[in-house]
């Protein structure tokens, strides 16, 4: 993404993503910079990080795959664009019951049905200057219907951590190959599923949002 500069010492950071242009802006002590687009959104308190607030929690996948049981579903409304950043899933207590599948999939419907739990979200501007728009839900009911996969993983089932043979499996990480914004109505879904015993994650999924409006037609 084209870098964007961070403009006019007085200029409101909010303006970075309403289409308005501004003036060059420094830092405190006069040094100029340019920032890539994402930076700008985070400085401005446009870019959110969900996760359990209970840090020893975990989220618990299915058996098998159902298009309606998503393990998570990021929904956004009419008016939002969110621009999916990362997905992190590292498995931890109760192994697997065999290989596990995760399945990443965008949508054009905000696919949000009934049900789940909307998890917490917290801007990476932590003063929270823009209330997100978009709701991440684990274990809730999604709206029947595929939209395309970006994203495909299988791996093995852990180790049992109380094994002599237990080993340390680094995280899923999935990261968008190229920009995707998924104009509201719209969504994100994460599956993931293992025969038997669902996959147990600890697990955090970020987004930057920005008005539709502000999109180029």
């Amino acid at each position: 993404m084209a870098a964007i500069q961070l403009v006019g010492q007085n200029a409101s950071p909010s303006r970075v993503s309403s289409g308005v242009t501004l003036d060059w802006r420094g830092t405190r002590d006069g040094a100029g910079f340019t920032a890539d687009w994402i930076t700008a959104l985070a400085m401005e308190g446009r870019v959110y990080i969900a996760s359990d607030a209970d840090q020893n929690d975990a989220v618990t996948g299915q058996t098998s795959f159902v298009n309606t049981t998503p393990t998570f579903i990021l929904t956004v409304p009419s008016g939002t664009t969110a621009i999916p950043l990362w997905v992190r899933l590292c498995q931890v207590g109760t192994v697997a019951g065999d290989f596990i599948d995760v399945i990443i999939e965008i949508d054009d419907i905000v696919g949000y049905a009934s049900g789940g739990t909307a998890e917490t979200v917290l801007p990476s501007r932590t003063d929270n200057p823009v209330a997100k728009a978009a709701t991440l839900y684990s274990g809730a009911t999604a709206t029947a219907g595929y939209g395309v996969a970006v994203g495909h993983y299988r791996i093995a089932e852990d180790v049992d951590p109380a094994s002599a043979d237990a080993q340390s499996f680094g995280p899923i990480i999935w990261k968008p190959e190229l920009p995707m914004f998924l104009v509201g109505g719209a969504c994100l879904k994460v599956f993931t599923f293992a025969g038997t015993t669902g996959p147990t994650w600890n697990w955090s999924i970020a987004w930057a949002e920005i008005p539709t409006t502000t999109m180029i037609s």
